[in-house]
């Protein structure tokens, strides 16, 4: 599965030559393998590297399985580089040509898809699974004391059997010892497994009674509920956990940009538009930097101090250097940013984000 790791390996390559990023949709639901097929051969029909188009073209015919549904490629025959990925994601159909691998469709998979923790639960007990990268994992199951439903019906209790009271109240206490015991072994799970977001599926009665038993430090992380049974199939829960991750991420987003924007205007610590933001990444000051998927521009990059800039200059102004014309700008921007170790998120089709100039920040000061 792809990881940190990998994307870090990415950031430190640079070609002599060019690097070619293929980024290729391979969803068996979504067409068939003539169809992928026919799209890969009009991408790289673009690509006049013949060495590194034959490299891809080998891989796709001899090895790939197409299994997956989406698969990703970067290919420097010249200084003999070539990584393939598979996801269980679909993917842009894309292909990039520089000095860099295109990491821009990447950083939002791991943005939007690494991390979580999904639950379900009921009174009985709770079914886990991790989900990174549209892979799902059931972990482990936590199976408490049965919960018989006490019979409706008129009448006075027998002598020596249990009243209506009494069975409520024993039914009340079997099911407060499952749920800690469901806590005990979610939060364990939660630890073991680094989660940083959470969903839990069950009717609205069990999932509010597990969220009020959480600690605090947990409750923070839920950001996702739905109605689920106990005894849906992965496949359901698969299904609805990459549902639930598109839109959760969709709404922290969309909430994130309209803070750098608001900032921004108040000419506090936010930034919008290429020039400013450029200006901050190359300073250190970018926390969060927001960016379109498609956006791109030509711009200039310092010979000695990298900084990066859409205008022409004669000399550097931050350590009087020349420049050098690079074709794209901002994804040279998206990968200073994640060296300075600052966040990336990757945005699609959001209007406050276009009328911000397609890209924004948040400053750490």
């Amino acid at each position: 599965m792809f990881s940190e790791k990998d994307l870090q390996e990415l950031l430190d390559y640079s070609a002599e030559n060019q690097v070619v990023s293929l980024y290729l949709n391979t969803d068996p639901t979504e067409s068939t393998t003539e169809a992928a097929s026919l799209r890969l051969r009009n991408l790289l029909k673009t690509v006049d590297l013949p060495e590194d188009v034959q490299a891809i073209e080998n891989f796709v015919s001899l090895e790939y399985d197409w299994a997956a549904k989406g698969l990703v490629i970067f290919s420097d025959q010249e200084g003999n580089f070539f990584k393939t990925h598979k996801f269980n994601l679909s993917l842009p159909n894309k292909v990039y040509i520089g000095k860099h691998p295109t990491i821009r469709p990447l950083v939002r998979l791991l943005d939007t898809f690494t991390g979580w923790g999904v639950v379900l639960v009921d009174k009985e007990g709770a079914r886990l699974f991790s989900f990174d990268l549209g892979e799902l994992g059931e972990i482990d199951g936590v199976t408490g004391e049965e919960v018989k439903q006490q019979k409706r019906g008129g009448g006075n209790a027998m002598p020596g059997r249990m009243g209506g009271a009494d069975m409520s109240s024993k039914i009340e206490n079997i099911i407060e010892k499952n749920i800690k015991e469901i806590i005990n072994e979610t939060t364990d799970f939660f630890d073991q497994h680094h989660v940083r977001r959470i969903m839990i599926g069950g009717t609205d009665d069990n999932i509010a009674r597990f969220k009020d038993e959480l600690p605090k430090s947990w409750q923070s992380l839920v950001v996702g509920e739905f109605a689920m049974s106990m005894s849906a199939s992965e496949d359901e829960v698969l299904e609805q956990a990459t549902k639930e991750a598109l839109e959760t991420q969709k709404k922290v987003n969309k909430s994130l940009v309209s803070q750098a924007v608001t900032l921004a205007a108040k000419g506090s610590s936010g930034v919008i538009g290429l020039i400013d933001t450029l200006n901050a990444i190359h300073e250190g000051r970018v926390r969060i930097l927001f960016v379109d998927q498609d956006f791109e521009q030509e711009g200039y990059r310092c010979n000695g101090c990298g900084y990066l800039t859409v205008q022409s200059l004669g000399t550097c102004p931050f350590c009087g250097g020349t420049f050098d014309k690079i074709d794209r700008a901002v994804e040279m921007a998206v990968r200073e940013t994640l060296q300075k170790n600052a966040d990336v998120k990757v945005i699609t089709d959001m209007e406050i984000l276009q009328e911000a100039g397609n890209i924004a920040a948040i400053l750490r000061y």
